[in-house]
C-alpha cells in the first residue's frame, strides 16, 4: 500500500522538540506506520519493531510512504520526494 502522511507543522509536540528547526519523533513516524497497517486491516495488536533506519531528518509536512507485506512481517519506507529517509520492518510478534 502506498499513501501519504502529514505531520502537521502546528502541532504542538514540535514547541519542545527543537522548537526553531522541528524534527518528527522517531517514534511519531513508526506509530503511523502501526495505524496504517491497522487501516489496511492487519489485526495484529503486537508488532515488534525491527531494523528502522533514520537517513535523514525528518522535518514536519507531508511525505509519500509504502508499506508491504514481507516474510515475517511488514515492510515500512517514508520518502522525501523519491528519496527514502526511513527504512524499517514491522514483526509480528508470536
Amino acid at each position: 500500500m502506498d499513501g501519504v502522511f502529514f505531520f502537521d507543522p502546528e502541532d504542538r509536540i514540535y514547541m519542545d522538540h527543537f522548537p526553531s528547526n522541528p524534527v518528527v519523533p522517531g517514534s511519531v513516524i513508526v506509530n503511523a506506520f502501526m495505524e496504517a497497517c491497522k487501516r489496511l486491516g492487519i489485526k495484529e495488536d503486537t508488532f515488534l519493531i525491527e531494523n528502522f533506519r533514520f537517513a535523514r531528518f525528518v522535518s514536519p509536512g507531508k511525505y509519500n510512504f509504502r508499506i508491504q507485506e514481507i516474510k515475517g512481517g511488514i515492510g515500512c519506507t517514508l520518502y522525501n520526494k523519491s528519496q527514502k529517509v526511513v527504512t524499517g520492518k514491522l514483526r509480528y510478534e508470536t
